[in-house]
């Protein structure tokens, strides 16, 4: 527990500020007076900005060969951003504050994963034992959070993310960084070899793949609070929405031990998909704010299952000087890219059709997914029989 208290600590403050920017963010937007479009381009703006921001982070740690560095810089920038955005009232300078605080906030999430996954290899303990105390923050974060501004109002959104990001800094400072065996002689990463991957056809296919099945987590991560909010629920309910879908989050990861072996990486994504589609189809379908919490205790089976066993996926395919290029990648395909179009369509199907149908859809996305990962696997188990025949010939 001493070697990794720190960073168990980070995760936790970490989560418990990155959910505070995401799931209350487009209420305050809202009460601010912006329309659903306007809301979720402005949404939109923050997946953007970890598109470029968190490749960049993890070609800096690698070449660095320090994470813990690039997450103080980021925290750092995440604190400023956000105290000045959340005393803004005009779009454009809204949109630009939008921007920098995603620009710090998405590495400072996506490099804690990446390093407790290489603390984990290292320790050869579960990821799933040491990323559950990231999800706890955000589970006790949203039953906090939910109340509070049920008392003070949404308009006084600083005073928790304010509270939670200045602790945050403090725990960055007794981070450790974690070297991999490469790094004991290598000079760092290059350009160059980042390019490796962009030319690694399992990996890049698997990601194009992964931002279907992601669109509707992110869909959900943005909107759920405006969909429960629409059904009557209050910002108490919409806490406890986060909470259960986190508690049952908790319980993958703490069991990660039990099961993550049990099948191979892409059965298990491939079931976490299929997972996803029965959730948000069956959202769609809802009546009362009360149900979508119900199908909240889907979200440890789906997001619990797919984050682990891709990060997995990933650490096997990709060369390990480059693993936290490779994770950021992932990373930013999952909250990034995915979210990025999830924000900004998310919003134009809300306001010009309804809540119901955006959730209906990204269950589609998400069964297509799934069937093209069946289409994935295969080609890839076809693959290695062909090299294993071509290296026992």
């Amino acid at each position: 527990m001493k070697t990794t208290a720190s960073l168990k600590s980070f995760l936790f403050f970490v989560q418990a500020t990155g959910f505070i920017c995401t799931s209350y963010l487009p209420l305050y937007l809202l009460s601010k007076g912006y329309t659903p479009s306007e809301v979720g381009l402005l949404l939109a703006i923050g997946p953007f900005a970890a598109i470029i921001s968190e490749p960049m982070s993890g070609y800096f740690s690698d070449k660095f060969k320090s994470i813990k560095k690039v997450l103080i810089v980021c925290v750092i920038g995440m604190l400023v951003s956000g105290i000045i955005l959340f005393q803004l009232d005009h779009f454009a300078a809204t949109a630009l504050f939008v921007y920098c605080l995603f620009f710090f906030l998405a590495p400072s999430g996506s490099l804690g994963d990446s390093l407790s996954q290489k603390t984990a290899d290292q320790l050869h303990v579960s990821f799933g034992s040491i990323r559950m105390w990231g999800s706890l923050g955000f589970g006790i974060a949203s039953i906090i959070t939910g109340y509070l501004l049920t008392r003070i109002g949404i308009e006084n959104i600083t005073v928790p993310f304010v509270f939670f990001t200045v602790i945050v800094l403090i725990i960055s400072f007794f981070l450790k960084d974690v070297k991999v065996k490469s790094e004991n002689s290598d000079p760092g990463v290059s350009i160059k070899d980042v390019a490796l991957l962009i030319r690694n056809k399992p990996f890049v296919l698997f990601l194009l793949i992964v931002i279907l099945i992601t669109l509707g987590h992110r869909a959900n991560d943005i909107y759920l609070s405006v969909f429960i909010k629409e059904l009557g629920g209050t910002e108490t309910l919409i806490g406890w929405a986060f909470f259960w879908g986190v508690a049952t989050e908790v319980l993958v990861f703490f069991t990660s031990h039990l099961w993550f072996r049990k099948l191979k990486d892409l059965t298990f994504i491939i079931l976490a998909a299929v997972l996803y589609a029965v959730r948000f189809i069956g959202m769609s379908f809802a009546t009362s704010p009360h149900e979508l919490v119900i199908y909240q205790l889907f979200h440890g089976f789906t997001f619990g299952i797919f984050f682990t066993v891709g990060l997995s996926y990933v650490t096997k395919i990709v060369p390990t000087r480059l693993q936290s290029t490779g994770h950021l990648l992932l990373i930013t395909v999952f909250f990034g890219i995915s979210g990025m179009v999830s924000a900004f369509i998310g919003g134009r199907l809300i306001e010009f059709y309804s809540v119901f149908t955006l959730y209906f859809l990204i269950g589609i996305a998400s069964l297509v997914g799934a069937l093209l990962l069946m289409i994935y696997k295969y080609f890839i188990k076809s693959e290695e029989k062909t090299e294993r025949h071509l290296v026992e010939g």
